[in-house]
């Protein structure tokens, strides 16, 4: 089959090099050129896999002009590319959604090619139901807006929230403020890693469990506070 003409949105390893598909390393070989957020991680990243490909950047702060300019060399030079975040699946709280639209929209095939991803892998190793989950993302920067934010959760989900690794103690001191420090809730820490460990416990444990935590990668999930849901 021809790669021709096709963005592949591929799904990188989210620390342990081993979390790659054989399709992914395939793909990543064949394409013309590899979409990354920052040069560093994504030479990183192929170099880790012997592979040599031009880069082409599209984040935050060029996206706008960037989209056009890849869009032209998959439409008019006939090339193809896979488009990576820095770690794990993309598009979730990362750039690139606007350059698979404009894909869709103007007949350029986009093929997804799932693999590792911190939402799915917290959420596996997690024990909760998997019946009603939401995936929320990044809270607010805005202090005013983040608050509000929290106290509009909804009850009856399990809520996946993302944010900066630096940034736990501050995240779980909003939410004892805002949403109750007695509210249960589970965080994910260094997936795929060999530190990767899963703690449980209302916000206060959670405080006091991981306040001496080097900082790392991790993903916090809110318990729903309606536990009398019906299994299907």
């Amino acid at each position: 089959m021809s790669l021709k003409n096709k963005l592949y949105v591929v799904a990188t390893p989210i620390g342990n090099y081993e979390d790659i598909t054989l399709r992914a390393l395939r793909v990543l070989k064949e394409v013309d050129f590899v979409i990354c957020e920052e040069r560093k991680m994504g030479s990183k990243l192929l170099r880790h896999y012997e592979i040599k490909k031009e880069l082409e950047l599209l984040n935050e702060h060029n996206e706008e002009e960037q989209t056009p300019h890849i869009l032209e060399r998959l439409m008019m030079q006939g090339e193809t590319a896979a488009l990576i975040s820095d770690a794990g699946a993309p598009l979730f709280a990362d750039p690139g959604n606007n350059l698979v639209a404009r894909c869709h929209q103007t007949g350029i095939q986009v093929v997804p090619l799932p693999g590792a991803s911190s939402l799915m892998g917290a959420l596996m190793g997690s024990g909760l139901p998997l019946d009603k989950f939401l995936y929320y993302g990044f809270l607010p920067a805005n202090k005013d807006l983040r608050k509000q934010a929290m106290r509009k959760l909804p009850s009856e989900y399990d809520i996946v929230f993302l944010e900066a690794p630096y940034r736990l103690k501050q995240l779980l001191s909003a939410f004892k403020q805002n949403v109750g420090g007695k509210r249960e809730a589970m965080i994910a820490y260094k997936l795929t890693m060999p530190q990767e460990k899963f703690f449980w416990g209302t916000i206060e444990e959670l405080i006091t469990m991981t306040s001496e935590l080097p900082k790392g990668e991790f993903v916090f999930i809110l318990q729903r506070t309606v536990k009398n849901f019906r299994r299907r």
